[in-house]
């Protein structure tokens, strides 16, 4: 933890430093070194926090929990570890799993402070994605989007995002796709407004490079602000496949991923090193997982049993592409699904994700919320990798980072714009 504010303290005794020169008007080409290694250290920061990050959060039981009577059996203790009470009468195993960090339930703005830094990681030109996973009614949209009164991380890290590359240059758009009984389909294209879920045109995967897919055809609108974006989700969300079944008036039974995509201009890519500095382009993913749970406990019938099945079947398919990144396979199983191929370039390499598991307390809840822990559990594994090739390179960053008053003078001079095969 000492090393870690140490390194924070550098960094942002740096980032004013850096600020104050373009305040008074220092060329890109002097402000470039100090700018780099900002930029490495920030990037460290990060990855000492794991380049998965798990964090859980525990709402509260519900309206319809309590009128059920129903006991909670879920909690938080010893700071980052979640404790579900084990009775052999109704079949509850009893486990504990540790998380990054726990929030029970935690304010919105708890929430943001605990992941704020990625929007610059994403400004840096790293791909940042956020999940949220669990089970439907657990509070997975309301961490990821909240209400206007309580707005959540999408929201959130987009403002984050517009004030960081406020006259820098940057251009960004925003996409939003549903990934619903395994079809792709664009929630922004304007034949979305009035067709049925099934009749909407599906939207077709293309590989530009081995670690870069694309939707074909998809919408990207220009955003100018995080105002903009809460519209654009409104838009979308009003479109999303939701059906009623025993849990949820209203679960969502599909993926929704929202894409904020930053391009840089020219200017700003010759700025930072050239073609070996930033990519021209980085992204903030958010990705609201569907609702997981047991067909028998949900009830469902009909089309919501097929829903339920190509839900599941993708979540195991995002389990396997995890377990792989965590045993540093060849080959990790990234065309085994299309959530998993969209998920291709945000999952291991430069890429930082965290992922929430919202979960509910209740006794009634108990097998589903075993499941999501030991989900998590098993990609937390990533975190550990991560940080402990992170924790090897500290001390070394901490000694050959020099702040003084100027920005030019007191640094040394940084080395080639790439470091460990990533953009730094």
């Amino acid at each position: 933890i000492s090393a870690g504010r140490q390194l924070r303290a550098v960094r942002d005794r740096l980032a004013a430093a850096i600020v104050e020169a373009r305040e008074l008007h220092l060329g890109e080409e002097e402000v470039r070194p100090a700018e780099w290694q900002r930029r490495r250290l920030h990037n460290l920061i990060q990855d000492m926090q794991g380049q998965v990050r798990m964090y859980c959060r525990l709402r509260p039981l519900n309206s319809r929990e309590q009128r059920q009577g129903d006991t909670e059996v879920v909690s938080a203790s010893q700071g980052r570890t979640v404790e579900v009470s084990g009775d052999k009468a109704v079949g509850i195993v009893a486990v504990r799993h540790k998380f990054d960090a726990i929030f029970a339930p935690g304010s919105q703005e708890q929430i943001f402070e605990e992941c704020q830094d990625l929007a610059q990681s994403a400004v840096d030109g790293h791909n940042v994605t956020v999940l949220c996973y669990g089970q439907t009614g657990a509070g997975k949209t309301h961490t990821m989007y909240g209400r206007p009164s309580e707005p959540g991380i999408a929201v959130r890290m987009t403002r984050q995002l517009f004030e960081l590359i406020q006259g820098r240059g940057f251009s960004v758009t925003g996409s939003l796709v549903e990934l619903h009984n395994n079809r792709l389909t664009d929630l922004l294209a304007p034949a979305a407004a009035v067709a049925t879920i099934d009749s909407r045109p599906s939207l077709s995967l293309r590989r530009e490079s081995e670690a870069d897919i694309s939707c074909e055809g998809l919408t990207e609108l220009p955003l100018q602000s995080a105002d903009e974006l809460e519209e654009l989700v409104r838009l979308g969300s009003v479109r999303r496949a939701v059906s009623a079944h025993a849990l949820n008036g209203e679960s969502s039974r599909s993926h929704v991923l929202l894409t904020v995509k930053l391009y840089r201009s020219a200017e700003h890519l010759a700025g930072s090193g050239g073609p070996d500095g930033l990519p021209p382009t980085s992204k903030l993913l958010f990705c609201d997982l569907g609702g997981c749970e047991r067909l028998k406990r949900s009830e469902a019938v009909g089309e919501q049993i097929r829903e339920a099945i190509e839900i599941n079947r993708s979540l195991s398919a995002l389990g396997d592409v995890i377990e792989a990144v965590v045993q540093r396979r060849r080959h990790v199983p990234y065309r085994n699904h299309k959530l998993t191929q969209l998920l291709q370039d945000s999952l291991g390499g430069s890429a930082k994700a965290l992922m929430f598991v919202n979960c509910s307390p209740a006794a009634s809840s108990a097998a589903e919320t075993v499941a999501a822990l030991s989900f998590a559990s098993r990609a937390k594994r990533v975190t550990n990798s991560s940080a402990a090739a992170s924790s090897r390179a500290r001390t070394s960053v901490v000694a050959n980072t020099r702040v003084g008053s100027s920005c030019g003078s007191s640094l040394d001079d940084p080395p080639p714009a790439r470091c460990d095969g990533f953009p730094c």
